[in-house]
């Protein structure tokens, strides 16, 4: 008898071809073809009539493909190139959900595999650096930490070599030396790479062994940071420091990178202690309510179990709120968390002022501004916004810029 392929298309009948641009919804089931694995194709089939979802499902069985996805548990489910469950079989309602919120999938605060941390080697900037790692720890992601150098005359060790290279050389050894010396407190033995022969370099001897790596770029830092952010899921920056990112929060260059980052950026103040984000406060417009802006700040509140305050500031007799609130509620039902979230209205002409006395009593440990257009930071920092409200404070802030942040 034929041996069964390892591979098969179940609705043969839709996406022929390579199926690029076809609007169809790419799922792929592995597994052994055994009860537990025809269990979730049944499941699956039915959850997309309920989603409503146009989808094209493929069932793979074979090992080797199996194992180069990533695969390490059966069954598994992948949507769009990206696992979603392994190990189990959920509901048809839970299986449906995960097909609504497919669009999640392909953002960087919903994977968060590398967190990279801007450091200038000041003070400000060792903090962001542990609270980088305590998160990247929390996460099991790989730390990168990148420092932006624009001048051949940086660094306190002057280089036997007037050539960049000797320079680069220079800031490295300077930059691997402050990450030993920062991360030692938290119980982390950074090994710089090439230390010796065979040695991957960035290898944390902590509890959980972890990838952390360290680098130098070239450029002024706002320009420099922003593309590099291409490659990172989450970047994380100190509020004030030195040299080029001697800025106050908001001063030139974060105000470059917070705009034109490709990846969510985090602001972290020299006071700001990593203890979890056990409350997060969503900074709302009109314009940042679109479905996935609300689901990227939610699957980032699901990972610390965090209750999530929806806050508008705006003057008072505003129209349209009770709108904006239902399609919040909307977009949160879709995302499936558990936890309800707050809603609150405040009146104010001082968005930052008022945002930061509710966070006072309340409890809030981070503040979420998701941009779904540019032009938001424009639009606040034209208002009566000062530097000093937001440098002063000691609350980290997580700016997403909605569907910018993709991979």
């Amino acid at each position: 008898m034929k041996e069964i392929a390892t591979i098969r298309q179940v609705n043969t009948d839709v996406c022929t071809g390579s199926c690029q641009g076809c609007g169809k919804t790419h799922i792929k089931i592995f597994g052994a073809y055994d009860t537990t694995s025809r269990l979730l194709g049944a499941r699956v089939r039915l959850a997309l009539e309920t989603a409503g979802v146009d989808g094209k499902v493929l069932e793979v069985a074979d090992p080797i493909a199996i194992q180069r996805e990533g695969v390490s548990i059966l069954p598994a489910l992948m949507i769009e190139g990206n696992i979603v469950l392994q190990g189990l079989v959920p509901s048809v309602h839970e299986i449906a959900r995960l097909m609504k919120n497919r669009d999640l999938y392909n953002s960087k605060i919903f994977h968060l595999r590398t967190i990279s941390v801007a450091v200038d080697m000041s003070e400000v900037s060792a903090n962001a650096l542990a609270f980088a790692w305590k998160i990247a720890e929390r996460m099991q992601s790989k730390l990168e930490i990148v420092y932006a150098m624009d001048s051949i005359f940086e660094g306190t060790v002057p280089s036997a070599s007037g050539f960049l290279s000797g320079y680069s050389k220079t800031m490295q050894t300077e930059l691997d030396g402050f990450v030993s010396e920062t991360l030692r407190p938290l119980g982390v033995n950074y090994l710089p790479p090439g230390k010796y022969a065979g040695d991957p370099g960035g290898v944390s001897t902590a509890d959980k062994a972890m990838v952390i790596s360290s680098k130098v770029i070239y450029g002024a830092p706002d320009v420099a940071l922003v593309e590099y952010s291409k490659k990172t899921d989450l970047l994380v920056m100190g509020a004030t420091g030195r040299g080029g990112l001697g800025k106050k929060l908001f001063g030139s260059v974060s105000i470059e990178v917070s705009k034109a980052a490709h990846s969510p950026v985090l602001f972290v103040s020299k006071e700001a202690e990593f203890r979890g984000f056990d409350n997060i406060l969503y900074a709302s417009d009109f314009d940042s309510l679109n479905p996935l802006s609300v689901k990227q700040t939610v699957s980032f509140a699901r990972r610390f179990d965090a209750q999530i305050h929806f806050v508008h500031v705006g003057p008072g007799g505003e129209r349209d709120l009770e709108a904006q609130r239902e399609r919040f509620e909307a977009s949160f039902g879709d995302s499936g968390y558990d936890k309800p979230f707050i809603f609150s209205k405040m009146v104010s002409e001082d968005i930052v002022g008022a945002l930061y006395e509710y966070a006072f009593y309340h409890r809030i440990d981070l503040l979420v501004f998701v941009t779904h257009h540019r032009s938001f930071w424009d639009n606040i920092l034209h208002k009566s916004i000062t530097n000093e409200v937001l440098a002063s404070s000691d609350l980290p802030l997580l700016i997403i810029h909605s569907d910018d942040d993709l991979v």
